[in-house]
């Protein structure tokens, strides 16, 4: 035996084994916590992390995450994770699980240190502030000394209301999407192609075998058909891109309700409409949860998969890497099934269990979108939520569902401390909420219907004697109420929508209480933001006919010219029939 050959080989698996069997785990633990404090912008820790390469595999115990916007709260933490690794798509750096296990999810759980990073700020959310502010400046205490003339102390900069600038935004919006729509839309290509198969057609009839003939003119109806029908579809796609685009037109009147309640507020009275009432009522609790929510997303979007194969071409600085296709190609990473359990509340959780499939960070390999469901029960409560990620095309799409019903409700304040709240207390509650989004649009619907529930105004700050116990005595009686939201925009900008059957009982008292005085101001306010708004309303009302009236006549001369085209092709392909069926778009 040659030891000056076996000793420098045998020495080198010696540190090998040495290094992964003592510094592997804690580096790979390390380089974890680091990467998941980078993503959080708060604390995390890892209670341990094992790892085995005879039978690779991973298991990593007590993780908990703290929540940046809340320094002694965990955003979420479970007890274990675990799962094992296919050997083959190792052997190409590729890892697979066919199975994993995720026990004791939990969140918003309690921590005992602060969960701050040195230098670490946490950006406020700009919906959370602004229904905030909105909350807080529904001002009550001057309604019972209001003036027929009050609104005269008030003048209106057109340039600084949100519905103008908003209308403003939308001509030049609504002037590019009609561009895209009308590009996306090409009647000629469909032109060219009748004409092509009319070429054939021609050619075909010179054809002395019957046989081929009637095949070649099987072949040419075909494809004149499903020209046709690609046409349909197109044209539909435009007019619904079309009505889409006007339907947003509804957020300049909502942008004007929002103008008209900050009017009221600079000038110290509160907006009689229901929507402004329901906007200071829920309005900041909603924003807040829409704000995890929208929080939730901007983390997953971090790791979101890129939509592309990627993995079949690699650039070199010198030439090119060719990779040679298999029947099996495995994505960089991929999760098939995730099973988890968990607790959902901190005080009387319900337990819940379900699975996550494909979890991946190449669907478009993969082929499949991530798919979760999840369900508990627990007495009279149960929850129910189902949610989609596919990323398999061009645009990422994501749906989910959720359904709790029977959820105690111990405390819930609604409302702001500078104008008027309402306290919530016992009862129970059930939320159905939907969500969906295709790249950056968002829409979604929430509804919170509580029942055998306390309700308690503060209205300490309503100075007015007469208003203050009309609005207490609005909600005597009361146990039971409907809060809803619903969201639209974007992910980077979303529009939240409130409405809540609380704001009727409101609106009644103010109005019953704070007599025609108070109206008048109103009416003299609503009076100068409608003017201020009026041309630019106008201009875009007619840009939105305009552009309406020229895309559908676009779209009839092109129905008419395919539609004809395509029916005279098909009935000259049938020799001998005098009346074909009209074919119809």
């Amino acid at each position: 035996m040659r030891w000056s050959y076996v000793a420098p080989r045998l020495a080198l698996l010696v540190l090998l084994w040495a290094f992964f069997f003592f510094a592997f785990d804690p580096l790979l633990k390390w380089g974890l916590i680091k990467g998941i404090e980078k993503g959080a912008k708060a604390k995390a820790e890892i209670a341990s992390l094992e790892t085995s390469f005879l039978h690779p595999s991973l298991r990593i115990t007590g993780l908990a995450v703290a929540d940046s916007g809340s320094e002694y709260s965990n955003l979420l933490e479970f007890s274990e994770l675990s799962f094992a690794a296919e050997g083959a798509p190792l052997l190409e750096k590729k890892l697979v699980v066919d199975a994993a296990s995720l026990k004791g999810l939990r969140f918003g759980t309690p921590r005992k240190t602060s969960g701050r990073l040195a230098f670490v700020k946490e950006e406020s959310s700009e919906l959370v502030e602004s229904m905030k502010a909105e909350s807080t400046g529904f001002a009550l205490d001057r309604a019972s000394e209001a003036k027929a003339d009050l609104s005269a102390d008030y003048k209106v900069d057109p340039a600084g209301l949100e519905s103008v600038k908003l209308a403003r935004q939308m001509e030049e919006t609504y002037q590019k999407d009609y561009a895209d729509i009308s590009a996306r839309f090409d009647a000629k290509k469909y032109q060219d192609g009748l004409d092509a198969l009319k070429a054939r057609y021609e050619k075909a009839k010179g054809e002395k075998n019957p046989l081929k003939q009637a095949k070649e003119y099987a072949g040419i109806a075909k494809e004149v058909k499903a020209l046709t029908a690609d046409f349909k579809k197109d044209k539909e796609e435009a007019e619904a891109a079309l009505a889409a685009a006007g339907d947003a037109f509804k957020a300049v009147e909502d942008a004007r309700a929002r103008d008209m309640a900050a009017l009221m507020a600079k000038m110290k009275l509160p907006s009689l409409d229901t929507q402004s009432i329901a906007r200071m009522l829920a309005g900041p609790v909603i924003a807040e949860k829409t704000a995890l929510a929208m929080k939730w997303m901007g983390i997953a979007k971090k790791y979101m998969p890129a939509n592309t194969k990627g993995v079949l071409k690699n650039e070199a600085r010198r030439g090119r890497e060719v990779h040679f296709p298999k029947e099996k190609t495995y994505p960089t990473l991929l999760v098939r099934r995730l099973e988890l359990t968990g607790e959902l509340g901190l005080e009387d959780p319900l337990g819940y269990s379900g699975t996550v499939e494909g979890l991946t960070t190449q669907p478009q390999v993969y082929g499949r979108p991530t798919v979760a469901a999840i369900k508990g029960a627990k007495g009279a409560r149960r929850l129910d939520f189902s949610a989609s990620l596919d990323a398999t095309g061009d645009i990422i799409k994501t749906a989910s569902r959720l359904s709790y019903t029977g959820m105690p409700v111990k405390e819930l304040r609604l409302g702001s401390p500078a104008s008027f709240m309402v306290d919530i207390t016992g009862g129970t509650g059930a939320l159905e909420a939907t969500l969906a989004t295709e790249g950056e649009k968002i829409a979604g619907k929430a509804a919170a219907r509580l029942a055998g529930a306390s309700f308690k105004p503060r209205a300490e700050n309503i100075k007015a004697a007469p208003l203050r116990s009309a609005v207490e005595s609005s909600f005597a009686g009361l146990s039971s109420a409907v809060i809803g939201a619903d969201i639209s925009g974007t992910v980077s900008s979303p529009r939240l929508a409130v409405n809540t059957d609380l704001a009727n009982a409101l609106s009644k008292a103010f109005t019953g209480a704070m007599g025609a005085e108070v109206k008048k101001a109103q009416e003299a306010a609503k009076a100068k933001v409608d003017e201020a708004l009026k041309p630019h309303r106008a201009r875009l009302e007619g840009l939105a006919a305009e552009k309406q009236a020229e895309l559908g006549e676009k779209l009839k001369d092109a129905e008419a010219g395919v539609a004809g085209k395509a029916e005279k092709l098909l009935k000259d392909l049938v020799p001998g029939k005098a009346k074909l069926p009209k074919f119809k778009l």
